[in-house]
């Protein structure tokens, strides 16, 4: 489960260690165990008088709230049991103003990565799909294979788009490509350990669209915008 200690910062659990995402100055972090102690123990409790919070102030960990923030962040998401690309679909071109559409996402996403933080990326993108998009559909069922066409559409042509390939560029191009065509899908940012390793990837519901179904089980989601 995603939890939030404010705006900036979530962090969810895995293999008994928590694992700590802060959009605001692009890391990821863990603490000492003394320090994951502290934090639940305050979580589970904040107006114990007793308790050592001395660490967490210092580090800025003491949640303001437990919303979820101005980011248009989610906590709550399906379980991926079905995957966009492990779906057969007929092999169709695709067309140019798709092509066009989605070499010049993917250039922008990369420029911003180069010169912008996280948290202000993930804030646009989240104003411009709701300005877009509605995530209340009465059929699901067509919402569905309109973004796995699209889905599809976009995972054909970005192999061919002159820059390199990454989960958190692709992922967040696609939904922007999705919310120009009015489809509304979440960007996922998950965690693994042993080692540690951090992946991105786009959902709509249990519908993977740019991803396995068994790579997005094998990451536990940090945050959903």
């Amino acid at each position: 489960m995603i939890r939030h200690l404010n705006a900036d910062i979530s962090f969810c659990e895995l293999d008994g260690r928590l694992f700590f995402l802060d959009i605001q100055n692009d890391r990821y972090f863990q603490l000492s165990r003394a320090l994951e102690r502290s934090l639940l123990s305050y979580l589970e409790d904040p107006d114990d008088a007793g308790a050592d919070i001395g660490g967490l102030v210092k580090r800025n960990l003491i949640p303001l709230t437990t919303a979820a923030g101005c980011d248009g962040a989610a906590t709550d998401l399906a379980i991926p049991n079905e995957s966009a690309i492990e779906m057969p679909y007929p092999d169709r071109r695709v067309p140019f103003d798709a092509v066009r559409d989605i070499f010049l996402v993917v250039a922008m996403t990369r420029w911003q990565l180069k010169v912008r933080r996280l948290k202000p990326i993930l804030q646009a993108l989240s104003d411009y799909r709701n300005n877009r998009t509605s995530p209340l559909v009465r059929d699901q069922a067509k919402l569905r294979q309109h973004l796995s066409e699209a889905a599809i559409a976009f995972n054909r042509a970005r192999p061919y788009v002159p820059i390199e390939m990454s989960c958190l560029i692709d992922s967040l191009s696609m939904v922007r490509f999705l919310a120009k065509r009015g489809l509304h899908a979440h960007l996922v940012m998950g965690v693994a350990c042993d080692p540690f390793s951090a992946h991105a990837w786009v959902q709509h519901g249990p519908l993977v669209l740019n991803e396995t179904v068994g790579t997005a089980q094998a990451h536990v989601p940090i945050r959903v915008i």
